[in-house]
């Protein structure tokens, strides 16, 4: 490798001055072969930005200073973001400026020691402006999207926060009348002489009623969460799940569901029981109709037991796998693989979980769907 030190100052003069005397054709070519369209809004800052590079390089020549290349790249970078070019591209520009240099470099007056020291000095110095202009490109890049996924998660929040507010406000608009109804219906029932008939029709209301009542509370549970900071208290989750289970068993039955239960005795956790309740009895409830379609064999597995301080819970179901598209939003509200679902359910379920302090998670494959529940363990607290 020959040193900077082998050229005496009067030989990198000759060197420059080289360079210098074709400074304005090394633009021009540069610019031509360039990947620059004539309608970019830097168009012509790309000739002063050739032409200044080349001034650095005569500067780096004498005295090897990457100060100065590293106050260029990051007006280019800037230029070439802002033209929202690609990173090829720009790394292409560049290295068609190092190989123009590079071919009008070469001399035949220049000894062979001065021909490899200025072709190792011309890349040298492409080298850094290379590596200092991906590196500042990459750098904006970066903050852009950043920028952008800030503002579209501030977006999302602003649309769920109004989403909230219009589902309070339909909650309550409906929940008033259906309270009427529900009393002139319980009045009706004890006017009408009893029948089978009247008996199955008021049945088939009063299950209609309840089922209204049910969308209603969820659309308030994903407005406010309502009641629970009222409502805590240490629990028997073990409990919980048996009873959720219990209460689900004749679905179980009618829909010949092989059910496998393995619970942990004695899983206490902290927080609103009948909200847990509730996640508990919406994942087994999809589960059971996920699986009502199935021709063969239909399994659900329902397992809970305590790993690092944590209380974890699955429920899986051998049903169809969710498809990709939807499984990274499935919590999200509207989102739903049901031709009549609301889309609340999994969505509420997610809110109840992370107000417990707890995460909820779902895996989907080709044999099972599993939905995961982790939420912390209650401490014991031992009296003074």
């Amino acid at each position: 490798m020959v040193d900077v030190e082998t050229l005496s100052s009067k030989q990198m003069n000759q060197v420059i001055d080289h360079l210098r005397s074709q400074h304005a054709g090394i633009v021009k070519e540069w610019l031509d072969h360039a990947l620059i369209k004539k309608e970019d809004p830097f168009y012509k800052e790309v000739a002063k930005n050739g032409s200044s590079t080349l001034d650095l390089l005569y500067q780096y020549i004498e005295n090897p200073d990457i100060a100065l290349i590293k106050s260029l790249t990051k007006k280019i970078a800037l230029e070439r973001i802002e033209a929202k070019t690609d990173i090829s591209e720009f790394v292409y520009n560049i290295n068609i400026g190092r190989q123009i240099v590079n071919e009008k470099a070469l001399n035949p007056l220049f000894r062979p020691e001065e021909q490899k020291w200025i072709i190792l000095m011309i890349n040298q110095f492409f080298d850094h402006l290379l590596y200092y202009a991906i590196k500042e490109f990459s750098s904006l890049n970066d903050v852009i999207i950043e920028n952008k996924n800030q503002f579209i998660q501030e977006m999302h929040s602003d649309r769920l926060t109004i989403l909230g507010q219009i589902a309070a406000s339909f909650a309550h608009e409906f929940r008033n009348p259906l309270t009427a109804i529900k009393g002139f219906i319980y009045l009706l029932e004890s006017e009408l002489v009893p029948n089978d008939k009247t008996d199955h029709y008021i049945s088939i209301i009063n299950d209609e009623m309840e089922n209204l009542q049910d969308k209603i509370s969820q659309f308030l549970l994903l407005s406010k969460m309502k009641g629970l900071d009222d409502l805590i208290a240490v629990f028997d989750l073990t409990a919980c799940m048996h009873e959720m289970i219990d209460f689900m068993y004749p679905r179980f039955l009618e829909a010949k569901i092989n059910l496998m239960v393995e619970i942990s005795s004695d899983l206490k956790v902290e927080g609103d029981k009948n909200q847990l309740k509730q996640v508990i009895l919406n994942i087994l409830n999809n589960a059971v109709e996920e699986l009502c379609d199935l021709p063969e064999e239909r399994v659900i597995k329902v397992k809970a037991y305590r790993s690092s301080g944590m209380v974890k819970l699955k429920i899986s179901n051998n049903g169809s796998q969710i498809p990709a598209h939807l499984l990274e939003n499935i919590f999200e509200p509207f989102i739903t693989t049901k031709e009549l679902g609301t889309g609340l359910g999994l969505s509420v379920c997610k809110q109840i979980v992370e107000k417990h302090n707890g995460q909820i998670l779902v895996d989907s494959n080709a044999s099972y769907t599993t939905f995961t529940i982790n939420i912390p363990e209650a401490v014991e607290r031992t009296s003074l």
